[in-house]
């Protein structure tokens, strides 16, 4: 299984689901010559609101992208912490430059109205979740892509397996939802589901996908299956 292209991914999402960044947006910020071109030909999708809902292990969150209004991350309200421009975590700081991330959106959760970015640095390109807000004077970032075209493939990947899943619950739609479906029927096709969703996972960022968020992401997923 190989990775879909960014076009072809937006049209098969609905690209009257995207948006594009204006090209006086991208003027001047720090982005990589490829993430710039997929910002202003492609852009991010901005709904519908259930494929951009992630139901994680402790919370459950919702990507609102914005790629209309892309700004440094230094323009918003980033704490600043003592080894700023770097974070503080020596896992990253080797290469880190927190001037360098342009902000794609943001991730409230179901509680909080705002509780991090979404981000693109642009020295490696990769995206990013951080959290604005200093963890012992250091500054939070965990990766999620390699780069923009992975991220877009990872969220089609993920759309898909949702919509798989609950096309399989519409079978089971008088069960006790308090309780977990035991069918062996449901638990195989459930089983199907859940390892095409690895592998398009797989697929979409192959070099950042072992041990990465959106594997363990897969892996929460497929304890919601069995609950």
């Amino acid at each position: 299984m190989t990775a879909e292209h960014p076009a072809r991914i937006r049209d098969a999402w609905g690209a009257s689901h995207f948006q594009r960044s204006p090209t006086e947006r991208l003027a001047g910020l720090p982005l990589t010559p490829d993430a710039a071109a997929l910002l202003q030909a492609i852009g991010l999708p901005t709904g519908p609101p259930a494929a951009l809902a992630l139901y994680l292990r402790f919370e459950n969150v919702n990507i609102v992208h914005r790629p209309a209004e892309l700004r440094l991350l230094t323009s918003t309200n980033l704490e600043i912490g003592p080894a700023f421009p770097r974070t503080g975590r020596p896992e990253l700081d080797g290469w880190i430059d927190l001037r360098r991330f342009v902000v794609l959106g943001e991730v409230p959760n179901d509680s909080d109205p705002f509780t991090r970015f979404v981000c693109v640095d642009g020295i490696r390109g990769n995206v990013w979740w951080v959290y604005p807000r200093l963890s012992d004077q250091c500054t939070d970032c965990y990766l999620h892509n390699t780069d923009l075209a992975a991220y877009l493939a990872s969220l089609w990947a993920y759309r898909q397996f949702r919509e798989q899943f609950a096309k399989l619950l519409e079978q089971y739609a008088d069960h006790d939802p308090e309780m977990p479906i035991e069918d062996p029927a449901y638990l195989a096709q459930a089983e199907i589901i859940h390892t095409q969703f690895l592998e398009r996972l797989q697929a979409a960022d192959p070099s950042g996908f072992k041990g990465g968020f959106w594997e363990e992401h897969a892996w929460n997923e497929h304890i919601l299956l069995h609950s």
